[in-house]
């Protein structure tokens, strides 16, 4: 696993704090908060990428 780095951390925080100020409570929802958090760190210059699944060898999973 990849350590996160401190300022990526704190701009999640960020991210995910903005999203609770500027959305009401009943409209909030996980997808939500995900696109704030991708949204702010893609702004900011951080590459978001899906992870790689390997196997417990450290080795590459086939594509399904």
């Amino acid at each position: 696993m990849t350590a996160v780095p401190d300022a990526a951390r704190r701009l999640i925080a960020a991210a995910l704090e903005d999203h609770r100020v500027l959305t009401p409570p009943d409209e909030s929802t996980p997808d939500g908060q995900a696109a704030a958090v991708v949204t702010y760190l893609i702004s900011s210059g951080w590459a978001v990428t899906p992870a790689v699944p390997t196997t417990p060898g450290g080795d590459r999973c086939p594509p399904s």
